[in-house]
């Protein structure tokens, strides 16, 4: 797969950004910046305050054991400062914040932004505060796509190849200490996508979440693990923009939970299908279908997993379609709005459970505004 460039990078590279005087309410700021670092090194550095604001609407409508009804709406923001000494390295500092409509607090969560990025044309390090857009560029089976809302913001280290015919990433992403009264956190992935020739990509893709922690003893070690490996398809056609077909094998291993029935299979896999196609500028539309067998992707869409929402819940073989359409739209400059609609099968639960259906849907919207002022070159 290719993955998409860094909306954060291509939006800013696309935005209009503005040179101002020092006069503007940023100039002390600005001052206090310049006056830490050795005035010989102030020519070859540039200086920039971008800002990323983010609107969003999802709604679920699920009535069934694997994903419950959830409604997601707010806005986020990330604003920092973005110093490059050079032409290859990065360094960011600033603060990240979520307000989610009909909660009384202010702002929850409130995080930093704080990392070290090098940069080339074709690669990417990042220690500190990571690059996520598209959750990795990771299919639905391995990361659920609210993920996007909920988990924006990642701390670890990772490395990014972008080439004519090879994309890849590696990631390390630290999500909680080991203290005397929980485990550590953390997970990783790799993704890889090779393209013999433009039409087609070999792809990989895994992910790993990880409970343990060697400080303190809280619990036993757990682990869970899941890859796949697939093809990728793409062309365009004379009233279709592009179509693209990908088809993948997963597997998965291990349970996250310290407590599981006794005989409950340790590993499963699936198959996963997805169809493409954009008809001229008008949407996107898509369909995909999933066949799994004792799947379970803790950090995935639970749609496909054979775990429930309540771990109780078991259902070895599975079966789940979802059919979509989505539109993006510029609205002005680098400012993007987007509408998706999704309609769900899940199974066939109403044969077996009252008050749900054979088909579910579910909606999402978001508007994302990108803003810079260069302080100096």
């Amino acid at each position: 797969m290719r993955f998409p460039p860094s909306p954060v990078r291509s939006i800013f590279r696309a935005a209009p950004i503005q040179d101002v005087s020092l006069r503007i309410t940023l100039r002390p700021l600005a001052l206090l910046t310049l006056a830490m670092i050795p005035a010989a090194r102030l020519e070859a550095q540039s200086f920039t305050w971008k800002s990323l604001v983010t609107f969003y609407g999802d709604n679920t409508e699920f009535f069934n054991p694997y994903r419950t009804g959830e409604t997601i709406l707010g806005g986020q923001f990330q604003t920092w400062l973005s110093i490059e000494p050079g032409r290859r390295t990065e360094v960011i500092a600033g603060v990240f914040g979520d307000h989610r409509s009909g909660d009384d607090s202010f702002l929850d969560p409130v995080k930093p932004l704080l990392g070290f990025r090098y940069h080339t044309d074709h690669s990417l390090g990042a220690l500190g505060t990571l690059v996520t857009e598209n959750r990795h560029g990771y299919l639905e089976p391995l990361e659920v796509t609210t993920l996007e809302f909920t988990r924006p913001i990642e701390y670890g280290i990772q490395w990014r190849e972008r080439r004519g015919w090879l994309d890849g990433e590696l990631y390390l992403n630290w999500q909680h200490l080991n203290t005397p009264d929980s485990r550590e956190i953390f997970d990783y992935g790799l993704n890889l996508a090779v393209r013999p020739i433009r039409q087609v990509s070999l792809e990989y893709q895994s992910h790993g979440l990880h409970h343990g922690g060697q400080l303190y003893d809280v619990g036993p070690v757990t682990n869970n693990f899941a890859s796949g490996i697939g093809l990728g398809l793409t062309e365009r056609f004379r009233w279709i923009d592009s179509t693209s077909l990908r088809l993948f094998y997963l597997h998965s291993h291990g349970n996250i939970d310290s407590i599981v029935p006794a005989g409950r299979p340790d590993q499963g896999h699936g198959t996963y299908l997805r169809l493409g196609i954009t008809p001229g500028n008008w949407c996107d539309l898509w369909m995909i279908q999933w066949w799994g067998k004792d799947y379970l992707a803790q950090e995935g869409d639970n749609n496909y997993n054979s775990v429930g929402s309540d771990p109780g819940y078991y259902k070895s073989d599975r079966r789940y379609q979802e059919y979509g359409f989505g539109k993006s739209v510029l609205i002005d400059h680098a400012v993007t709005a987007r509408g998706e609609l999704r309609f769900h099968r899940i199974d066939d639960l109403s044969s077996i459970s009252i008050g749900t259906s054979k088909w579910e849907y579910s909606y999402r919207i978001t508007a994302v505004i990108p803003i810079g002022v260069r302080i100096s070159h």
